[in-house]
């Protein structure tokens, strides 16, 4: 048998006899991450609730300060009626993606999460510019501020929110009356 000896040496890092077993430790997990993550333990444990929390049922309430309800509506004050199929056809996806979900509370974290995320960002972001941009700029804006960033932290493969997803879910934040592209002069006229 062979023996060796490492007193004495230097090699100027780690000296090993055999293998070396190094841990790094993980970089530190966004709250959608985590939430992913709690939701794949929820799914794969099928542990689903019978109650949604308060910030996801705040959506499912409709109002309309301006008087304009629905999809539809909403899209005809705004000029844009000639995209209402593929709207309707997007806001259904989500809707769903929204209730397929709906019994897990980590997934109600996440819709709850991003639903308020685009409401705001629709909200104070781009209906101040609605006024002043074309259409196409205005639809660059929701896709830069909204679509784009939401895909990138959502979408992984259990819960599957892609592009066409989001953009359903700016339809459907419109027909809950929480985001809308026509401003009061536009619905008078």
């Amino acid at each position: 048998m062979n023996k060796v000896s490492q007193q004495r040496s230097n090699a100027g890092g780690d000296i090993v006899g055999r293998d070396k077993v190094t841990t790094y430790n993980e970089a530190p997990k966004g709250k959608i991450e985590k939430l992913l993550t709690k939701l794949q333990e929820q799914y794969d444990s099928d542990q689903e609730t019978q109650n949604v929390i308060d910030e996801l049922a705040r959506y499912h309430s409709r109002r309309a300060s301006d008087g304009v309800f629905g999809l539809e509506s909403k899209l005809d004050a705004a000029g844009k009626s000639d995209c209402f199929d593929d709207a309707i056809e997007k806001k259904e996806m989500f809707a769903k993606l929204l209730q397929k979900w709906t019994m897990y509370s980590s997934a109600q974290s996440i819709f709850s999460h991003i639903l308020a995320k685009a409401e705001i960002e629709f909200t104070q972001v781009i209906y101040p510019q609605i006024p002043t941009k074309t259409e196409f700029e205005i639809n660059a804006l929701v896709i830069e501020r909204i679509v784009g960033p939401i895909v990138e932290e959502c979408g992984d493969d259990l819960i599957a929110i892609n592009h066409n997803v989001v953009q359903g879910m700016v339809y459907w934040l419109a027909e809950q009356c929480f985001i809308r592209w026509h401003h009061p002069k536009q619905a008078a006229e």
